[in-house]
């Protein structure tokens, strides 16, 4: 008797199983406010969204880890799989995408500042372009990227020089590549990132006509003992034997 209620037993234990499993992956019936019923797409879809790893949970008053981790519900073991299997993406993804980002924002700085026209590229009493001055506009017109090909100024607190300045630089920037090539060019507050080539050489020349002697002085206490040493310099040395010469 009980080798034939057992299966039957099982059979109807497998029937409820199949029934709830049908219910439980049948399409999702959602509401507002409601969570998507178990293991459909909706749960899964939502599941998704949760970051990998261990939770905190609350033990005896404790975080368990004591340091801050997410508290959703576990992973699916599915989830754990697909984290484990691909590690370390997508951070590995996050990492790259920060690195590129300092590096453009650091490239994008560097060319704004090789393409300032700074204090020292302009006449101080008519503000026109210096030589050098009009030798790196062109430059710039002529070199800088495409992306990054843009003339900038640096602000001065004088609007009447800013003013002859920001015209003269339109100028020359239209006889170089004409009037339809003229990059924008724009004012920037910033300060010089090194000294004039005009003061870089003056302290090299100071510096190349205070340069002292390349020689080493012998010192008078050193050539005295060098004089009075036996058989050194002009006295005379000893005979053979020990003996004083005469």
């Amino acid at each position: 008797m009980l080798v034939v209620v057992r299966p039957a037993a099982l059979v109807a234990c497998f029937c409820i199983l199949a029934a709830f499993s049908a219910s439980a992956f049948a399409q999702d019936y959602t509401c507002n406010g409601c969570e998507p019923r178990w293991h459909s797409e909706a749960w899964w879809a939502m599941r998704n969204q949760e970051p990998v790893g261990a939770r905190q949970f609350e033990c005896k008053g404790l975080e368990w880890p004591p340091y801050p981790r997410p508290k959703c519900p576990p992973m699916t073991c599915p989830h754990i799989y697909h984290a484990e299997h691909y590690w370390p993406w997508p951070y590995l993804c996050t990492d790259r995408a920060c690195v590129m980002d300092m590096t453009r924002a650091q490239e994008a700085n560097g060319w704004i500042s090789e393409t300032t026209l700074y204090e020292y590229y302009f006449n101080a009493d008519t503000n026109e372009l210096t030589q050098p001055g009009k030798s790196h506009l062109r430059w710039i017109l002529d070199y800088a990227p495409a992306n990054y090909r843009s003339v900038w100024i640096q602000q001065v607190d004088d609007q009447a020089a800013a003013q002859q300045r920001m015209n003269n630089v339109r100028h020359v920037a239209t006889l170089i590549a004409g009037a339809n090539n003229v990059p924008p060019i724009q004012w920037r507050v910033a300060m010089p990132p090194s000294r004039p080539a005009i003061e870089a050489e003056a302290i090299r020349r100071k510096e190349i006509q205070t340069i002292p002697t390349p020689r080493i002085p012998l010192p008078a206490s050193a050539a005295g003992a060098a004089s009075t040493a036996p058989g050194v310099g002009g006295g005379g040395g000893g005979a053979p034997g020990g003996g004083a010469a005469y």
